[in-house]
């Protein structure tokens, strides 16, 4: 039996809010991970909009006193308190988010929550102009805009792979292959790939290889070069011991290989042989994942 070793979880729900914040934050939007205090009382709501569904939550007395400053001196307490959800329901617009952010075509399933009753838990807030507003669902298509290379990546490397053609051999042919043997090639392709994909393809000249790059066509406007969507396959290196060759020879089935203390909260990240990055091997629902601690981006680009 597989043991795997005791490893700290992390919520799901928690990991989802707190990354979503900091791609808010990374995109310049004034979103923090808070929570909301436990005094006074909420309107909670359900969004539809481009993202999809999201559910909110905003401090009913700041939402009054924004857009009505002068509701207490004309009106008593107990009448707002009545009609709060009704006023708020009616407004056309009754939220002032930046779209960028999060944007909604109508709001429903308005309802009252106490503060007492709110989980206590970190939740994403949007900063208004009509008070903070938590949000406790994400939407359930939010998509993030790509980001451009940023200059440290560039110095990652790729395995070009240059194909001259292929040969499909029956499982009989190729136990028949010796020595000696000229195989055909069937179909000269002379493409290229990187990444696991065909990015071009190349002719013959007197000087070598002439490459001509087809590659997928590229739709965001923040890529700075038609290759930067190829994919860059990181490894995740637990530990590297050091053995001698008497060691390795003496390798069997079911030999133990001393590990350290913290390994499990050093692992690296690599891309070939480039360390980018360090983290804690946690379990995130029934998967492994790494929380990363460090992120090796170079000099002057943190």
């Amino acid at each position: 039996m597989t043991r795997t070793p005791l490893l700290r979880q992390v919520p799901a729900l928690h990991y989802q809010r707190r990354q979503a914040v900091a791609r808010w934050l990374r995109d310049g939007h004034p979103v923090q991970l808070g929570r909301a205090p436990r005094q006074g009382r909420y309107i909670s709501f359900h969004a539809q909009g481009r993202q999809g569904l999201w559910q909110g939550l905003i401090d009913s007395d700041q939402w009054l006193q924004a857009i009505w400053p002068q509701w207490s001196q004309l009106l008593g307490r107990s009448f707002v308190e009545n009609n709060l959800f009704e006023l708020f329901s009616l407004l056309q617009r009754p939220l002032q988010l930046p779209p960028q952010v999060l944007d909604y075509q109508h709001l429903f399933d308005v309802q009252s929550v106490d503060g007492a009753a709110l989980e206590a838990a970190d939740l994403p807030c949007i900063q208004t102009a009509l008070g903070p507003c938590w949000v406790l669902g994400l939407p359930t298509d939010i998509a993030w805009q790509p980001q451009p290379l940023q200059p440290w990546t560039r110095c990652l490397q790729q395995t070009l792979r240059v194909v001259l053609g292929e040969t499909a051999l029956s499982p009989l042919q190729l136990r028949r292959l010796a020595e000696g043997d000229v195989l055909m090639i069937a179909e000269q392709t002379c493409q290229l790939w990187l990444a696991g994909r065909r990015i071009g393809q190349f002719t013959f000249i007197e000087e070598g290889l002439q490459m001509e790059l087809t590659p997928e066509e590229v739709t965001s406007d923040l890529a700075e070069c038609a290759l930067s969507p190829l994919p860059v396959t990181l490894q995740f290196v637990l530990a590297e011991l050091t053995l001698s060759m008497a060691q390795l020879n003496d390798f069997i089935e079911h030999q133990v290989l001393p590990l350290d203390a913290q390994a499990l909260q050093q692992v690296e990240v690599r891309v070939g042989e480039q360390c980018i990055a360090v983290g804690e091997l946690v379990r995130l629902d029934e998967q492994l994942g790494l929380e990363l601690r460090e992120v090796f981006r170079g000099p002057g680009n943190e």
